[in-house]
């Protein structure tokens, strides 16, 4: 018996991801009193944005809009995880509605994150977290085509790749309609119907209360204070947390398998970023992503305690970070193509800046 226990002991050792099975524990009124309270909040911060006056004022409710987009939206991907409730209708329903202010079908989300990101974690041509192109793939490229990647790998063009690369061709907008389930549509409909009645509700709101004069007003008021600002806020987040979280001079990337990704794939190509502890408890605990990719489930609200215990047991294979802006340069810089048979970073012309493996 003291064998099989000693076995089962180096079994877990040796699977990180066995460790964090115990926070993985989900609780019922934790997910539904957060969605309450930041749509609440959401709510009076896109009035605001509309309906005061000062540019400043307005400016600043939709920030804040755009920042409670990010938080509803990360509650929304918790759930599409499994990781809100234990009833999968209740976590559908909740991330539903998580989801709705950043435009996104939860089904469409649960394909592109959960079915591709996820299974096929820092796979080149499979993943599609900022993944890098290969040396050779760079090289067989179009002259178009590198000239695109080249800026999407810039710090100019970070913020826009969620927003093209993403959610325009393959979570709003998918142009092959073949692919798409009964699920898909009915997502597509709820998103549709929640726009339209979204952009109506702050455009009647705009035009009996804040003054705005024609209905063209109200409606470019609405537009633009209401929804568009904060929809593009939302879209820095998420393409900033999607560059930092998979991208780095220590990050690896390796070529399709044809497999889902190995434990070690997953760490070796995964970042847990430092940031101030408001930061992260505003976010819902998103940056300790390591122990994310290891197990999905766990709850956000548990996620820093699984973390340390990750790091605690697995500390040498956990990639952990604290970002700055001299670091966020550096792995702009560093990280321009990835090369699997030398297993490093490369610069566009393919000089390794990273160490050679």
């Amino acid at each position: 018996m003291g064998g099989v226990r000693r076995a089962m002991s180096l079994a877990i050792e040796d699977r990180p991801e066995l460790t964090l099975v115990p926070f993985a524990t989900r609780h019922l009124v934790r997910p539904i009193a957060l969605l309450t309270v930041e749509f609440a909040f959401y709510s009076v911060a896109v009035t605001g944005a509309v309906l005061l006056t000062p540019v400043w004022e307005k400016l600043a409710c939709a920030f804040v809009a755009g920042v409670l987009i990010s938080t509803l939206a990360i509650i929304g991907h918790d759930c599409a995880h499994r990781g809100g409730t234990r009833y999968q209708w209740l976590n559908r329903l909740i991330g539903t509605i998580g989801f709705l202010p950043a435009l996104h079908p939860l089904s469409r989300w649960a394909h592109h994150h959960n079915q591709v990101h996820h299974r096929y974690t820092a796979q080149i041509g499979i993943d599609n977290a900022y993944p890098p192109m290969s040396l050779e793939g760079y090289r067989a490229a179009s002259p178009l085509r590198r000239a695109y990647y080249r800026f999407q790998r810039s710090v100019f063009g970070q913020p826009f790749f969620y927003l093209i690369d993403i959610w325009l061709p393959d979570i709003f907008l998918p142009l092959d309609g073949s692919r798409l389930t009964a699920r898909d549509w009915l997502d597509f409909v709820l998103v549709y119907l929640w726009l339209g009645a979204f952009l109506g509700g702050m455009t009647w709101l705009s035009h009996t209360y804040s003054g705005s004069g024609s209905w063209t007003a109200a409606f470019t008021n609405a537009a633009l204070f209401g929804l568009l600002i904060p929809f593009l806020i939302w879209n820095l987040f998420i393409s900033f947390v999607t560059v930092i979280q998979h991208t780095g001079p220590n990050v690896k990337w390796s070529l399709p398998t044809g497999r889902p990704s190995t434990t070690e794939q997953k760490l070796h190509g995964t970042v847990r970023i430092r940031f101030w502890e408001i930061i992260d408890i505003l976010f819902h605990r998103l940056m300790q992503h390591s122990a994310h990719h290891l197990n999905p489930v766990i709850p956000l609200y548990s996620l820093k305690a699984a973390q340390r215990s990750l790091e605690e047991s697995h500390g040498a294979e956990v990639i952990s970070i604290r970002w700055t802006p001299a670091y966020h340069w550096r792995l702009t810089t560093t990280c321009k193509l990835y090369d699997p048979a030398r297993d490093c970073w490369c610069d566009f012309d393919g000089t390794p800046t990273t160490p050679v493996h």
